[in-house]
C-alpha cells in the first residue's frame, strides 16, 4: 500500500509503469502458484496506484492549477485551517496555512471550488492574517504559484491584500480554538520555556518554542515531544481509561471511553492529515501494549498504515509518517523482548531503556538521510526524559479541558504540567551542550547503507549485550566518554581549509583561516549553537575581525555563539543600525570591541588573509508610498556589503543578501569583481543580476540555506543561471559545512558530508 501510495502521487511516468507491472505480475504469479498474499499484495499495489492517481487528477482540475503555472493574481474565498507564523531570514515573519476555496475569481471568469491550497503571507501582512480566527471564511487576492508535482495541494497562494471575513468560524472551530487559547492562558504565568513546552506536548503547538528551544530538543532526539504523536495519544488514552476502571466502567463502555479520547483528540489538534496520522500510531501503541506486541502489533501496524494511505496516499511521503512507522514498528518488535532480557534490572527501568533504544536504531538511518548527523546523546536523554513525559502530557491535557471550566483551576493543573515541562527543558539544555551531543554524518547512499548495516548488527548484537550487565556497563562509561568530547565527521575539518561556508541553517556564517586558531568570520548565522559548533570543529579560539554584512537575524542572530569562549578583536559592519533589533544583539555581544564602518576601499587583513569592501550601498529606506511587505526587508538587503576575501591565491566574494539594485550598485562601484568562489547573494534566492553572476566568474559557487525554508531558496532559476557560467554548486543544506582551499592551481571543496 506504501509503494503504491508513493508512486501514484509521485507524477513519474516510469515509476508508476514499474510498480503497476510489478503488481500485476505478482498477482498473475501468485494466483498462478495458489499464493493468496502475494495475490493480495499485487491486488493491494495495483490499487493503491489507482487511489493515487484518482487523487492526483482530482487535485490538478479546475482552472486553478492552469491559472498557478502562469503565476497569475486572482481573488479568493478560502475557509482557514489552523495556521503557523515563523520567523523569516529576511527578518519579516512568514505565516502560512491550508486553506479550502469557496470561490476564486480571475481572467475575467469566476469559479466555485473545493480544491486546497497552501496559503501563505509576509511581512506586516502576516500579523493580519494571523489574527484571523481558524475555520473564518476570507475574501482576498492572491497570487498563485504551481505546487510540486507530489504535493496534495492545487497551489501555493501568496497573500497580495489584508483578508477580508466575509463568514465566521463554526461553534466547533470556536470551540477548539478556546480550548486551544485556554491552555496557553492556563500556563501563561511560567517561565518561556515551559510556558512554550507545554502547548507543544499536548496539541503540537510550537509557536511560541524560540529557536533555541527547539535547537536544544532537536539535537537530543527529543523534538518528537514537541510535535503531534501517537505517543501523546497514547499517554492520554491510558490515562483515560485507568481512570475509568477505577470508576468501575467496563466492557465496550471502556471502548467507548477511549473513542471519546481518540475523537477529541483530533478535534483538538484540527484533523489535518499529521493528527490522524498520530492517532492512529496512538491507538496502534496503545492496542499493542494491552494486547502483547510481535506479530499481533505488526497486525494493527499495517492496519493503520493501509487506512491512513487509503484517506491521504499524500501522507506517505511526509517525514512525520516515516518515523512514526518505523518507531512503532521497532517499539513493538524488540522492545518488549529486549526488556526480558534485562532480568537484572527492575522492569520499570528496563522498558525505560529499551524503548527508546528500538525508535532510535528504528529510525536512525531516517533521521540521518534528513539532518545529517546522529545524535548520541538521543537515547540518554529519551531514558532521562521518559518518566516526567507523561504526567507533563496528561496534566497538560487536564489543564486545556479544565480552561473552559475554570481558568484558576487550569492554571493550577498547568501550572504542575509547567514542572515536568522545566524538567524537560533543563534536559534539553544539558544534553545539547554536551561537546559530544551529535556527530555529523554523510547523507549520501553509500554513507546510509553503512549506517543501516551498523543499526543491523546493533539489533543482531544487543541481545548477548543486554544480558550481561558487566558489558552494559563497559558501553556506558564508553557513551559518556564520547559525549565529554568534541565528535566530527570523519575526514572534517580537512588540513590545510582557508575558507569554510558553515552550516547554519537559513543564514550565513563564513570563516577564513588566519592561522593558530584565529579567523576573520563573516556574519553569525540566525542561532548561537550551529556557529558556535563549527568554529568548535575548526579550531577557532579567536576572531581577529567580525564582519557583518548587514543586521538581519539570520546574519547576526548567532553573534553569542561567536563571542562564547572567544575574543573578538574587531568589528567591520556597514555602519547602518538597522533593523534595530539585530543592532541590540550586537551591542550587547561587543560592548567595547573596536567597530570600523565599511567604505568601498577599506581594507583589513589577519594573519595571510586579506579582507577587502569593494562595495556597501547606502540603504533609502522604504519608497514613500510603498506599502508592500517587502521594502523594508529589500531596502536593507541591498545595503549588504560586498566584500572579497583573498587568501593564499583563493579569492571569494561574499555578498551578504544584495538583490538586484545592490549587486548592480556593486558593479558600478568596483571594476574588478572577479573570484575563484561566489557565496551566492541571499541565500541563492531568484533576485540575482546577471550581469553580476557573470562578472564574478566564479569556478564554485556556495550556498549557505536552510533544508525546508520558507522562501524557496535557493531559487531553480538561480542555480541553473550559475551553473550555466559553468560553476559547480555546493549547498549547506545538502552537504553540511563546506571548505575551499586552493592547491596550485587547483580547488579543493570539501563538504562535511555527501550530498
Amino acid at each position: 500500500m506504501w509503494l503504491g501510495a508513493w508512486a501514484g502521487t509521485s507524477g513519474s511516468g516510469w515509476l508508476l509503469a514499474c510498480v503497476l507491472v510489478g503488481g500485476a505480475a505478482a498477482g498473475c504469479l501468485g494466483w498462478w502458484r495458489g499464493r493468496w498474499l502475494v495475490v493480495a499484495a499485487g491486488l493491494v499495489l495495483v490499487a493503491a496506484v489507482g487511489i493515487g492517481l484518482l487523487r492526483v487528477w482530482f487535485v490538478g482540475l479546475g482552472p486553478v492549477p492552469v491559472w498557478a503555472r502562469e503565476g497569475a493574481v486572482v481573488v479568493v474565498e478560502v475557509r482557514l485551517g489552523g495556521g503557523h507564523t515563523s520567523d523569516a531570514s529576511r527578518g519579516g515573519p512568514v505565516w502560512t496555512t491550508s486553506a479550502t476555496l469557496v470561490r476564486v475569481e480571475g481572467r475575467g471568469e469566476a469559479w466555485v471550488s473545493g480544491a486546497t491550497v497552501r496559503l501563505s503571507a509576509s511581512g506586516e501582512l502576516a500579523r493580519a492574517w494571523e489574527a484571523v480566527p481558524t475555520g473564518s471564511t476570507v475574501r482576498a487576492a492572491v497570487k498563485l504559484s504551481p505546487a510540486a508535482v507530489d504535493e496534495s495541494v492545487a497551489a501555493w497562494a501568496h497573500a497580495r491584500a489584508s483578508p477580508q471575513v466575509i463568514a465566521a468560524p463554526t461553534p466547533g472551530d470556536v470551540a477548539v480554538s478556546a480550548v486551544r487559547q485556554g491552555l496557553r492562558d492556563a500556563v501563561a504565568g511560567l517561565p518561556p520555556g515551559p510556558r512554550a513546552l507545554v502547548p507543544a506536548l499536548v496539541v503540537g503547538d510550537t509557536e511560541l518554542m524560540t529557536a533555541d528551544l527547539q535547537s536544544d530538543f532537536r539535537t537530543t532526539g527529543l523534538i518528537h515531544l514537541a510535535a503531534v504523536s501517537g505517543a501523546n495519544l497514547t499517554l492520554l488514552l491510558a490515562a483515560m481509561l485507568w481512570v475509568a476502571a477505577r470508576l468501575g466502567v467496563t466492557g465496550w463502555w471502556r471502548r467507548g471511553v477511549a473513542v471519546v479520547g481518540v475523537v477529541a483528540f483530533v478535534l483538538l489538534c484540527r484533523a489535518e492529515p499529521s493528527v490522524l496520522r498520530a492517532a492512529a500510531m496512538g491507538v496502534v501503541g496503545l492496542a499493542a501494549l494491552g494486547w502483547g506486541g510481535g506479530r499481533q502489533g505488526l497486525r494493527y501496524l499495517s492496519w493503520a498504515v493501509v487506512g491512513l494511505l487509503l484517506l491521504d496516499p499524500w501522507l506517505g511521503r511526509t517525514v512525520g509518517f516515516v518515523l512514526s512507522v518505523c518507531a512503532s514498528g521497532g517499539i513493538i518488535l524488540w522492545a518488549d523482548r529486549w526488556a526480558s532480557l534485562l532480568d537484572w534490572a527492575p522492569r520499570w527501568l528496563a522498558e525505560a531503556v529499551t524503548v527508546p533504544v528500538a525508535a532510535q536504531l528504528a529510525t536512525q538511518p531516517v533521521v540521518t538521510a534528513i539532518s545529517g548527523q546522529i545524535s548520541l546523546v538521543g537515547v540518554v536523554a529519551n531514558l532521562v526524559a521518559a518518566p516526567l513525559v507523561g504526567p507533563g502530557t496528561v496534566l497538560g491535557f487536564l489543564a486545556a479541558g479544565l480552561s473552559v471550566v475554570s481558568l484558576p483551576l487550569a492554571s493550577v493543573t498547568g501550572w504542575l504540567a509547567g514542572g515536568f515541562a522545566q524538567a524537560l527543558c533543563w534536559i534539553a539544555s544539558v544534553g545539547a551542550s554536551l561537546p559530544g551531543a551529535a556527530m555529523a554524518w554523510p547523507a549520501g547512499p553509500a554513507a546510509l547503507v553503512v549506517l543501516t548495516s551498523c543499526c543491523l548488527a546493533a539489533l543482531l548484537g544487543l541481545p548477548q549485550l543486554l544480558r550481561r550487565p558487566w558489558l552494559v556497563a563497559t558501553v556506558v562509561a564508553a557513551m559518556v566518554a564520547v559525549l565529554l568530547r568534541p565528535v566530527s565527521a570523519p575526514g572534517w575539518p580537512p588540513v590545510g581549509w582557508q575558507l569554510v561556508s558553515c552550516d547554519v541553517g537559513q543564514g550565513d556564517a563564513t570563516v577564513a583561516a588566519a592561522g593558530d586558531g584565529r579567523a576573520i568570520v563573516i556574519d553569525t548565522g540566525p542561532d548561537p549553537k550551529p556557529v558556535d559548533r563549527c568554529l568548535d570543529e575548526l579550531g577557532v579560539t579567536e576572531i581577529a575581525w567580525l564582519v557583518l554584512t548587514h543586521l538581519h537575524a539570520d546574519h547576526v542572530g548567532g553573534i553569542a555563539g561567536v563571542v562564547s569562549g572567544r575574543r573578538v578583536d574587531n568589528l567591520l559592519f556597514s555602519g547602518i543600525t538597522e533593523p534595530e533589533s539585530g543592532w541590540r544583539l550586537v551591542q550587547a555581544a561587543l560592548p567595547a570591541v573596536p567597530r570600523t564602518v565599511a567604505v568601498p576601499g577599506v581594507v583589513v587583513a589577519a594573519g595571510p588573509v586579506r579582507l577587502a569592501v569593494l562595495a556597501v550601498r547606502p540603504s533609502r529606506g522604504t519608497t514613500p508610498g510603498d506599502t508592500t511587505d517587502t521594502a523594508d526587508n529589500c531596502a536593507t538587503n541591498d545595503s549588504s556589503i560586498v566584500l572579497r576575501v583573498t587568501s593564499g591565491g583563493l579569492r571569494v566574494v561574499v555578498a551578504g543578501d544584495v538583490e538586484e539594485a545592490g549587486q548592480d550598485n556593486a558593479l558600478s562601484a568596483a571594476p574588478d569583481l572577479s573570484a575563484e568562489v561566489l557565496l551566492v547573494p541571499h541565500h541563492g534566492s531568484a533576485h540575482q543580476s546577471a550581469g553580476f553572476l557573470a562578472a564574478v566568474h566564479e569556478s564554485v559557487a556556495l550556498v549557505s540555506v536552510g533544508a525546508n525554508n520558507d522562501y524557496g531558496h535557493p531559487a531553480a532559476r538561480t542555480i541553473a543561471g550559475v551553473e550555466g557560467l559553468g560553476a559547480r554548486v555546493y549547498r549547506t543544506d545538502q552537504s553540511g559545512s563546506i571548505a575551499v582551499a586552493r592547491r596550485g592551481a587547483q580547488l579543493l571543496v570539501t563538504t562535511e558530508r555527501s550530498g
